[in-house]
């Protein structure tokens, strides 16, 4: 995973062209300081691509409801390389030695741009876009307000969004995930970190961690899939009072339920493999854990929730 996200910053620092110069732009090195900076606003289409490329630093990315991108942004040993065209506006950063020195991103975007983000150690941090990407190797990540899907992803930061309108995908190692407030499909992935959804509303919910706990809360769609994979974790689903019909299995940890369980036939209440409903059964809900137990509980009554 790391291999990838090193080859993605690189292929972008290799097609950064010599910047477009327009009236507006502002690019220069302060011999002083030896610092690279560029201030500048250009005109960008609507559905237009932002990318925005570095190795240290921050990026910090907001929203307008104008047809323009700005950018502010400084390095202190890197030298900067911005190109901007009609339908793309990238930025990226190089340097002829190890030290870059801080670099600092500060961007604002049309809300209806598509934005993609690479960093290797910096972290990340967007509000706005109709999509987006965000990929850091060891740099948080944080995205919210997205319009429409949204695409995390971290080797060892944290991984967080919020209000995404279309879909989420996130992809970690030693990484915690936290998502509130999404719409649309869900598919979490980590290997040390747990993994924390609330507020969701999806038909499909897809979690896998190794070693940490998962913990579910939103509505459910009666045709809906919920799948919920962990090793050493806790598995704790926050259902509301709808028809679901469960499928859990558990090596040594223990089941409880805040709701009656009616099992289905041929299964046993101490099994390590239930198969049970509430209200009738409906929604698909799979939780599978290794050494860990598996609770349903009402929304609003968790002993688990922060």
């Amino acid at each position: 995973m790391c291999a990838r996200f090193v080859s993605a910053l690189c292929l972008t620092a290799a097609m950064a062209a010599t910047p477009a110069l327009l009236p507006a732009q502002r690019q220069h090195r302060n011999d002083d300081d030896e610092t690279s900076r560029v201030d500048t606003t250009v005109a960008l289409s609507s559905g237009g691509v932002v990318e925005l490329s570095l190795i240290s630093g921050e990026i910090k990315v907001t929203s307008w409801n104008r047809d323009q991108v700005r950018i502010k942004a400084s390095s202190d040993g890197g030298l900067l390389q911005f190109d901007a065209t009609n339908g793309r506006v990238s930025l990226t950063v190089r340097s002829d030695h190890d030290d870059m020195g801080d670099t600092e991103y500060d961007v604002t975007i049309p809300a209806g741009a598509r934005l993609i983000t690479h960093s290797v150690s910096a972290d990340i941090t967007t509000d706005g876009g109709s999509d987006v990407e965000a990929h850091a190797v060891s740099g948080d990540v944080s995205v919210s307000n997205v319009t429409g899907r949204a695409t995390i992803e971290s080797v060892s930061g944290s991984l967080t969004a919020t209000h995404v309108g279309h879909g989420l995908r996130v992809n970690g190692v030693s990484s915690d995930i936290k998502a509130t407030d999404i719409t649309g499909d869900i598919n979490a992935q980590s290997t040390s970190g747990d993994i924390i959804l609330g507020s969701t509303h999806s038909s499909f919910v897809h979690t896998e961690t190794v070693s940490g706990d998962t913990r579910f809360g939103g509505t459910l769609d009666r045709a809906g899939r919920y799948d919920f994979h962990s090793h050493s974790g806790d598995i704790v689903l926050a259902v509301p009072a709808i028809g679901v019909t469960f499928d859990i299995s558990t090596f040594s940890g223990d089941v409880q339920s805040d709701y009656p369980m009616t099992l289905q036939p041929g299964s046993e209440v101490g099994q390590k493999h239930m198969e049970f409903s509430i209200n009738g059964g409906g929604a698909r809900v799979t939780a599978e854990t290794f050494s860990g137990g598996v609770t349903v509980e009402r929304p609003g009554h968790s002993s688990h929730e922060d």
